[in-house]
């Protein structure tokens, strides 16, 4: 259903500095764009981004995404069970919310990419054009099905010291720490097999842990060569002046103009990603408000379990996820801070 009115800047001051937050594309969040359709500028800045990303898709194969996240919601499931089209609607969400966002009168003053979140980032940055972040998109879920098959990746509930302690456990070095999304919320990353025995050392030990709805390796050293493949395809598209900084949590650092973008977002498929040192930092930058740029409130569970008395600003809330594949999404309360995790880079 619609919503009567989108006010978002109605909960903001003055003087805030707005830090958007993109997810990964395993946000337990249902893209539920129609709730910014009541007409006005937010639902125009919706429907021109769904047509642009629509631009970079394939023309044949993929589903018109007006339709399923506007038009008709409730075929989202069905075709979101396709390859690629669940990851396609969470960028296309991210970057619409974005939009709409700045349309309501709230502008990002700095925006935090986490995984495959960074593309959607890096395009609200103006780095890349909407379309061609799709295309990218497009081309990393390509990649990673065939890089990737045979892993997945599982929440720990427990820091990342305690996450070691339970690979260590189970006797396996295919095993990594591939995301620290909060402290106390460590994601792992690994073979099947390997991965199902490090969730049962960890269940052992007193550790909740449940394997999360990822059907590939992500943030592993394995995926050497993925990240190559994909970094030669994306450097078609032309990387432009940035208009807001973006702190990748990859980096560790602030993206600069002269950095190479495209093998810094090409890193995310093999390097980890450290989520609370990055919104510390973009906090000490001078940010006040978290702001989710998506649906849900994963990344904005995680800033309030980083950053003591973090501010947060949630303007489209979640709709749970239903996985049909029998695997877990995300859990709520404090592991839904998992919701950060991606199944792509």
């Amino acid at each position: 259903m619609a919503s009567p009115s989108f006010r978002p800047a109605d909960e903001l001051k003055p003087d805030d500095v707005c830090a958007f937050l993109f997810a990964g594309t395993g946000s337990a969040a249902v893209p539920d764009l129609p709730a910014l359709a009541a007409p006005g500028p937010a639902a125009r800045a919706v429907a021109d981004v769904l047509d642009a990303v629509q631009e970079g898709l394939p023309s044949t194969g993929w589903p018109s995404l007006r339709r399923i996240l506007l038009e008709d919601p409730a075929a989202y499931r069905e075709a979101a069970r396709a390859p690629g089209v669940a990851q396609l609607c969470g960028y296309a969400a991210s970057v619409a919310v974005d939009r709409a966002l700045r349309a309501a009168g709230v502008a990002p003053g700095i925006a935090v990419g986490q995984s495959f979140g960074e593309i959607a980032a890096t395009v609200s940055a103006g780095a890349f054009t909407i379309t061609d972040g799709a295309r990218m998109a497009v081309a990393l879920v390509d990649v990673l099905a065939r890089r990737g098959a045979g892993g997945g990746m599982a929440l720990l509930e427990t820091g990342e010291d305690g996450a070691r302690g339970r690979i260590a456990a189970a006797g396996t070095a295919d095993v990594v720490v591939a995301c620290l999304n909060a402290p106390g919320v460590t994601v792992v990353s690994g073979p099947d097999a390997p991965l199902e025995r490090v969730l049962q050392a960890a269940r052992d030990g007193g550790v909740r842990a449940v394997r999360l709805a990822v059907p590939y390796l992500s943030h592993h050293p394995a995926m050497a060569g993925a990240d190559d493949e994909w970094y030669r395809t994306i450097r078609a598209f032309p990387q432009r002046p940035m208009e807001i900084a973006v702190h990748s949590p990859v980096r560790g650092r602030a993206y600069r103009d002269d950095d190479d973008l495209h093998r810094a977002l090409a890193d995310c498929i093999v390097k980890p990603v450290r989520l609370p040192d990055t919104l510390r930092e973009v906090a000490a930058a001078g940010a006040t408000v978290f702001t989710e740029a998506g649906p849900g409130d994963a990344l904005c569970q995680c800033a309030r379990l980083s950053v003591p008395g973090a501010r947060t600003l949630v303007p489209l809330r979640d709709r749970p996820r239903r996985p049909s594949d029998g695997r877990a999404a995300a859990p709520s309360g404090k592991a839904a801070a998992s919701a950060a995790v991606d199944p792509t880079a």
